[in-house]
């Protein structure tokens, strides 16, 4: 249709011009908020779940260790026995590096990609301010075995 015919307030017909069509919505406005959040991939839930299970598995292993040396697991707790068995012997913060697969898995299941900001938000925030200060305190309560440890053993993996 070229136009359209109308009244015009003086009650005279007026030749009102043809509007273009409007152009297609950009697909980012077709998603809903909720939806942006979302991973464009899709998501995987038993992936993520089995991310999550090896995590709380890593961190329970290492928290059963803690147990059987009769040792706080507190972080601002005073040490009583250097556990190096266990994950300990893969890396020094087995407890953290759970948390930090579990949280990924979180993500991954539920298909929120920028759940990987949170998690680096967190490994950051812990290797400046937890980790050198459970490290300061080990130190301090056994000298020369936790150099040792800490010469042969990586802070995460």
């Amino acid at each position: 249709m070229a136009g359209v015919t109308e009244l015009s307030p003086s009650r005279a017909l007026v030749a009102v011009p043809a509007r273009a069509p409007a152009a297609p919505p950009s697909r980012w406005l077709r998603l809903r908020p909720p939806g942006i959040a979302r991973a464009p991939l899709g998501r995987s839930i038993a992936g993520g779940a089995l991310a999550m299970l090896a995590g709380f598995a890593w961190m329970a292993w290492a928290w059963w260790c803690f147990r059987r040396a009769d040792t706080p697991l507190p972080p601002t707790a005073q040490p009583a026995m250097l556990v190096d068995h266990g994950p300990f012997r893969f890396g020094r913060n087995p407890m953290y590096l759970g948390m930090v697969v579990m949280m990924l898995g979180l993500g991954l299941a539920a298909g929120v990609p920028f759940m990987a900001i949170a998690v680096l938000n967190f490994a950051a925030i812990v290797g400046a301010v937890h980790i050198p200060h459970e490290e300061a305190q080990m130190q301090r309560a056994f000298g020369g075995w936790y150099s040792d440890y800490a010469a042969g053993v990586r802070r995460w993996i």
